[in-house]
């Protein structure tokens, strides 16, 4: 396999993965109390808030994939550093220098404000800060946690890649995995008060990350794999039955034991799904899966998801602020227009962000060149057709 390679299924699920987000945060503010329609979108939207496990996933597999084809290069940790602060910076600064400049000018409100020093967001340690606002951070800000421990995990997983042999490796990343989802849940039953802590501190949001990458390191043995895709009907039925859950996994959320669930076996139970359905998107041959994945719209917003991730919840505050002089709420019609007009203006932004800004930093990336041919390239039955 060459992790090199773009596979445009992956585009797809990385659509997927920014559609449940937007969607998530466009209506989680609807008003349950508004009638039964109300009331169930209420209660089966917050399962979009999963689409972070599937990007963890996904970053796990590419990053690791990647880091395991070079593992020999002279320029091992070079190239991969510079490739991903050409791909994380630039919109990220953006954001950053925007949020820094709104905040001095206008002060702090719903959108902006200094709970969290600007230093820890250059530095991507502002989840640990956001664990004693216990999700009370200006909301501009608010979902760069997520990129936080996707930085941190950048700045370890390649020094555990170059150094452990690839025979140990798949066993140390699910320990890994499951070390992260056992003390996540016995850090909630011993502070059963943080009810935002094992949302956003990184040893506990390890296993949507090690599963990923543990996916990634199982495709680059030739027995293993061979395995994997042996079991491929199970897999899709296995896959099937934890789809199936779904929807009362989104029914328990919001529950009175919301919390439990989510911290004792939710973030698992997703990681465990997103890693089947990655499996199914890049296994052998063609299907439905597949092709659905691979269509144009999914793979539109495949290609802006990261930036899209940052500011489709400024872009609400933007629009908001303009046409109601409020922050963002979902009770009347005329509400949902403006949702529908801010996720418009998120959308342009970002295709002119991918354009003149994201795209040629990418193409900058490319300019750095690992100095040896990626290992295990054999893979074709994955590789873009």
């Amino acid at each position: 396999m060459n992790a090199d390679k773009r596979i445009p299924e992956l585009d797809g699920l990385r659509g997927c993965a920014i559609l449940l987000v937007t969607v998530w945060h466009s209506v989680m503010l609807i008003d349950p109390t508004k009638g039964a329609i109300s009331d169930l979108i209420w209660r089966f939207s917050i399962f979009g808030q999963s689409g972070v496990d599937l990007f963890f996933v996904l970053s796990g597999f590419l990053i690791v994939g990647i880091l395991s084809d070079h593992r020999e290069s002279g320029s091992y940790f070079s190239t991969f550093y510079a490739r991903r602060a050409l791909r994380i910076l630039p919109p990220y600064l953006i954001l950053i220098l925007g949020f820094y400049l709104l905040t001095r000018t206008f002060g702090s409100s719903y959108y902006l404000g200094s709970q969290v020093p600007v230093w820890a967001l250059l530095t991507f340690i502002q989840n640990w800060f956001f664990v004693s606002t216990q999700g009370a951070e200006a909301a501009t800000i608010t979902g760069t946690w997520s990129l936080a421990i996707e930085e941190q995990f950048y700045l370890v997983i390649p020094l555990l890649v170059w150094c452990v042999p690839r025979r140990h490796l798949l066993s140390i990343l699910l320990a890994i995995g499951l070390a992260s989802a056992s003390t996540r849940a016995f850090y909630f039953w011993a502070n059963p008060s943080d009810l935002y802590g094992p949302y956003v501190m990184t040893p506990l949001r390890l296993d949507g990350l090690a599963i990923g990458a543990a996916i990634a390191v199982a495709y680059r043995s030739d027995a293993v794999r061979v395995r994997i895709f042996a079991q491929i009907k199970a897999i899709r039925w296995t896959c099937v039955l934890l789809a199936s859950v779904a929807p009362f996994y989104a029914w328990s959320l919001r529950s009175a034991t919301g919390h439990q669930v989510l911290y004792y076996v939710g973030h698992l139970y997703l990681a465990s799904m997103y890693g089947l359905i990655l499996i199914l998107a890049t296994q052998p041959g063609d299907g439905r899966t597949k092709s659905l994945l691979r269509s144009r719209v999914l793979g539109f917003f495949g290609m802006i998801s990261y930036s899209l991730y940052l500011f489709h919840t400024p872009a609400k505050g933007v629009v908001f602020y303009l046409f109601r002089g409020s922050v963002e709420r979902l009770q009347t019609v005329s509400d949902a227009m403006l949702m529908i007009v801010s996720t418009a203006v998120a959308i342009l932004f970002c295709l002119a962000l991918h354009r003149f800004v994201e795209g040629p930093a990418q193409l900058r990336g490319k300019t750095f060149h690992y100095d040896s041919n990626p290992q295990d390239s054999n893979l074709v039955a994955i590789e873009r057709r």
